[in-house]
């Protein structure tokens, strides 16, 4: 019974908030109208200036360079490659990629064969290496009793067996 009065209340409730609502929409002032001079008059015509006036006055903006702080140019074209402006750092240039750390732990032989540390692609293993092996850019020249010649695009390693101390 409770609920039913409740559900009653709250008709009557959303009633009244539609009669009330429909009365202010009818009571309202419509929105005043514009004179009907202001709909139809025109824009003034604009202003005559002469020619010379115009060029002189662009001529201002162009030399006087509005888009800097002290109005002046810039002290080296921003078209010139490789042009640089003075107290400026010298451009940024990467350091060359890191040469491995190659080591030989043993030669063995003949025919000589070494094991070598540190070659790319297989960090933290050793490998047996002969004379013409290739990983990478890594190419194994030569392999003696006591040295190992290793050669890359820029540099050559000659190497000897690491001494345990």
């Amino acid at each position: 019974m409770k609920g039913r009065r409740l559900e009653a209340m709250l008709w009557v409730l959303a009633l009244l908030v539609l009669v009330l609502g429909w009365q202010r929409w009818r009571r309202a002032e419509p929105d005043a109208d514009a004179p009907p001079s202001a709909l139809q008059a025109t824009p003034p015509e604009p202003r005559a200036v002469p020619r010379a006036r115009l060029a002189a006055a662009g001529r201002a903006v162009v030399g006087g360079n509005p888009f800097r702080l002290d109005r002046a140019p810039a002290p080296i074209g921003f078209n010139q490659p490789g042009a640089m402006m003075p107290g400026m750092p010298a451009p940024y240039v990467p350091p060359p990629p890191p040469r491995p750390q190659l080591a030989v732990t043993g030669i063995v032989g003949p025919p000589w064969q070494a094991v070598m540390e540190g070659i790319p692609g297989r960090e933290g293993t050793s490998v047996v290496v002969r004379r013409g092996d290739v990983f990478g850019d890594l190419r194994i020249r030569d392999v003696t009793r006591t040295t190992v010649v290793v050669s890359a695009p820029d540099t050559t390693w000659r190497l000897t067996v690491r001494r345990w101390q």
